[in-house]
C-alpha cells in the first residue's frame, strides 16, 4: 500500500498541511481534540459544515492520528463523477482503501441506488475506516426521503460539526499567514506580512466561502502586493450582491437620515471606497461590485458638481 500524503493538492480542494493544524478558537480546538480522540477507534464519522470550512482536512487529520496512518487515505468526491462512472470509481477506491481510510465527500449527492451499495459495504465489516462529509443537513434529507435512514445512522456514530470562518475569527490571522506562505512559494515570491489594517479588513468580511474563499483572496493579494507588506488595497474580496460592502472594521455603511437622498448616500460610499483604496479605481470598482466604466462615469459627474475625486 502507498503511504498517504500529508497535504491536499489542487484541484481536490482546500490545501492545508495537517501537521500545522492548531487553533486559538475554543470551538475549533475542541473539534481537534475530539478528532484526535475518536481517531484511535474504528467508528464511522460524519463531518458536517458549510462549503469551504475544511471538512476534508479534518478527515485527513483523523486518518493521520489513527493506527491506519501508514495505509491508504482514499477520497471519493461524489460531485466529480456521475452515474456508472461514480459506481466504478467507488468500487476501485473501495479496494484501494482496504486497511486504510475511505472518505466520501458530499455523501448527500449519492443516488439512492449507490447509497444502498455503500450501506452494504459498511455493513460487511470490511477492514476500512469510513468517513463522510456533507454540507447539507442529512437529517433533513432523511425526512424528505432523499437519503437512506439506515445509511445516515451508520455514518452518524460520531458527528463532527466544523464551524464557519465567521465563528473562528481569532484564527484568521494565522490562517492568512499560512496561506500567504503557501502561495508565495508557489508564485516564487518573498512571503509578505499583513498590515494591522489588512487583518482588520479581512476580519470585517462575511466569508460565505469560508477558508476556501479566504485562501483565494490571500492568493490574489500576493499577486497584487508591491512591497513586503499586504495592505487593504491589495485585498480584493469578491462581494456577493446580497452582502453589504464593508470598507473597514470600524466603519459602517452610511445610514439614511432625513434630508439625505439616495444619490448622496451612493456618492458618499463611492468616495469613501475610493479614499480607502488610495485612489486605485480598479480596486474600488471591484470592491463595490461595479464596472470600472461605471465608476469613471460617476466620478465625472462628481467633478461637474465641483467634487474632486
Amino acid at each position: 500500500m502507498l503511504r498517504s500524503e500529508n497535504k491536499f493538492e489542487k484541484p481536490s480542494g482546500l490545501f492545508i498541511d495537517t501537521r500545522e493544524l492548531g487553533s486559538t478558537d475554543h470551538e475549533f480546538s475542541e473539534l481537534l481534540q475530539l478528532s484526535r480522540t475518536i481517531a484511535k477507534s474504528r467508528a464511522t464519522v460524519l463531518i458536517q459544515g458549510a462549503t469551504g470550512t475544511g471538512k476534508k482536512t479534518i478527515a485527513k487529520y483523523i486518518h493521520e492520528n489513527s493506527v491506519r496512518c501508514e495505509r491508504n487515505f482514499e477520497v471519493l468526491n461524489v460531485k466529480d463523477f456521475a452515474g456508472e462512472n461514480l459506481e466504478s470509481e467507488f468500487k476501485k477506491k473501495l479496494e484501494l482503501a482496504l486497511g486504510g481510510t475511505f472518505l466520501i465527500v458530499e455523501i448527500s449527492n449519492l443516488s439512492l441506488a449507490l447509497q444502498q451499495k455503500v450501506y452494504e459495504a459498511v455493513q460487511s465489516g470490511t477492514d476500512i475506516r469510513w468517513i463522510a462529509t456533507s454540507s447539507e443537513d442529512l437529517s433533513k434529507l432523511v425526512a424528505d426521503g432523499s437519503f437512506r435512514e439506515d445509511l445516515f445512522y451508520r455514518f452518524n456514530v460520531v458527528n463532527l460539526k466544523v464551524p464557519s470562518l465567521q465563528n473562528r475569527l481569532s484564527d484568521l490571522e494565522s490562517l492568512s499567514n499560512s496561506f500567504a506562505q503557501k502561495h508565495s512559494k508557489i508564485h516564487g515570491r518573498m512571503t509578505p506580512s499583513f498590515s494591522e489594517d489588512a487583518i482588520q479588513y479581512l476580519k470585517a468580511q462575511k466569508w460565505p466561502g469560508n477558508l476556501r474563499e479566504l485562501e483565494s483572496s490571500v492568493e490574489r493579494a500576493i499577486l497584487l502586493s508591491q512591497g513586503s507588506e499586504i495592505k487593504p488595497r491589495d485585498i480584493q474580496v469578491i462581494v456577493n450582491k446580497e452582502s453589504p460592502i464593508v470598507l473597514n472594521s470600524a466603519e459602517k455603511s452610511p445610514d439614511w437620515k432625513p434630508g439625505k437622498t439616495l444619490n448622496e448616500i451612493e456618492r458618499n460610499v463611492i468616495l469613501e471606497a475610493l479614499k480607502y483604496h488610495e485612489g486605485n479605481r480598479t480596486h474600488t470598482a471591484k470592491a463595490l461590485g461595479i464596472s470600472i466604466r461605471t465608476l469613471r462615469n460617476k466620478l465625472a459627474e462628481y467633478r461637474v458638481m465641483g467634487i474632486n475625486a
